[in-house]
C-alpha cells in the first residue's frame, strides 16, 4: 500500500511551471501584484538572470538544479521579515541532511552549506506599504545534478550529485521541502521567531563563537559572533568588546577552526 501524501496547509497548491524565465522572483513579483494568494509557487528548468543576495548572479543551468519561488503574505511587522530567510534555511537544512544523510552548515543569514560548499541560496524580497507587509517572495535556488561548475566558483560550490553520486528529480525534491517548509511556516506564524533562531543557531556553525569578516554597505566589521537578535540580526563583537547588530551584509569566515 502507498503511503499517502501529506496534506500541505499552504504550498504546492497553485504551480506554475516554466521551461526559462528570466528570474522565478521576477515572475512571482507579478503573479502577486496581480493578487495571487500565499503559497503560489513559481518553478522554472532554468533561470537566465538569476539572481543571489546582494546582487550576486544565481547560476541556474538547465534542468541542473531546483529554481522556484514561493509568495508568502504573512501577516507579521516588517521588522520580522528577514526571520522569514531563517524560516526557510531552517526547513531547507534539515530537509538535505534527512533526505541525503548529508551533514550541513547555514551560513548567516541562509546559505546551505556541505563541506564549507553552497548547495542551496535564498532570496527573500518583501515588497511593503504603510500599512505593513504586502508580501514576500521567497526564492530558493538548490544545485542537484552538477558535475561541475565554473571555475570562478567551483571551490565554494557544490552539488546534491557531486556530494552523493545520486541524480534528483527537482519535483520530488520540491514536494518534500514543502513538508519541513509548510511546518516551519506555521510553527513561525503560530509561535514566533524564537523557535525558528533557537534551531537556526542549532543548525549553523555561524551562530556563536566564529571568527568572521562582515562586509555591509561601505563598512567591513570583523570580530566572533554572538548569536542573533529576536529578528534575525547577526550579533558580533569586534575586538574592541562593543557588540553590533548586522542587518544585512556579506559572512566571510576569518579561520579555520
Amino acid at each position: 500500500m502507498s503511503t499517502p501524501a501529506p496534506i500541505l496547509r499552504r504550498f504546492n497548491n497553485i504551480v506554475y511551471q516554466y521551461a526559462s524565465v528570466t528570474s522565478t522572483n521576477d515572475v512571482a513579483r507579478e503573479l502577486a501584484e496581480s493578487g495571487a494568494g500565499e503559497g503560489t509557487t513559481v518553478v522554472a528548468e532554468e533561470q537566465t538572470t538569476g539572481r543571489g543576495r546582494l546582487g550576486r548572479t544565481w547560476l541556474s543551468p538547465k534542468g541542473e538544479g531546483l529554481y522556484h519561488s514561493i509568495i508568502l503574505r504573512p501577516d507579521i511587522l516588517p521588522s520580522n521579515a528577514p526571520v522569514l530567510g531563517l524560516v526557510v534555511a531552517v526547513a531547507l537544512a534539515e530537509f538535505v541532511r534527512e533526505r541525503y544523510q548529508l551533514a550541513t552548515d547555514i551560513k548567516w543569514p541562509n546559505d546551505v552549506l556541505i563541506r564549507d560548499r553552497k548547495v542551496a541560496g535564498i532570496l527573500a524580497e518583501a515588497e511593503t506599504s504603510p500599512n505593513g507587509i504586502r508580501y514576500i517572495m521567497a526564492g530558493i535556488g538548490i544545485n542537484l545534478n552538477q558535475t561541475s561548475f565554473p571555475p570562478e566558483v567551483a571551490a565554494q560550490a557544490t552539488s546534491i550529485k557531486l556530494e552523493t553520486g545520486q541524480t534528483s528529480d527537482p519535483d520530488e525534491v520540491r514536494q518534500k521541502l514543502y513538508v519541513k517548509l509548510d511546518a516551519w511556516y506555521d510553527r513561525f506564524l503560530g509561535q514566533g521567531a524564537a523557535e525558528v533562531i533557537r534551531r537556526w543557531s542549532e543548525l549553523s556553525s555561524y551562530a556563536e563563537g566564529k571568527a568572521v569578516k562582515v562586509i555591509t554597505g561601505d563598512r567591513t566589521i570583523s570580530g566572533i559572533t554572538r548569536g542573533l537578535t529576536p529578528t534575525g540580526a547577526l550579533i558580533v563583537e569586534p575586538p574592541t568588546g562593543e557588540w553590533e547588530a548586522i542587518l544585512t551584509g556579506e559572512v566571510q569566515r576569518l579561520r579555520k577552526e
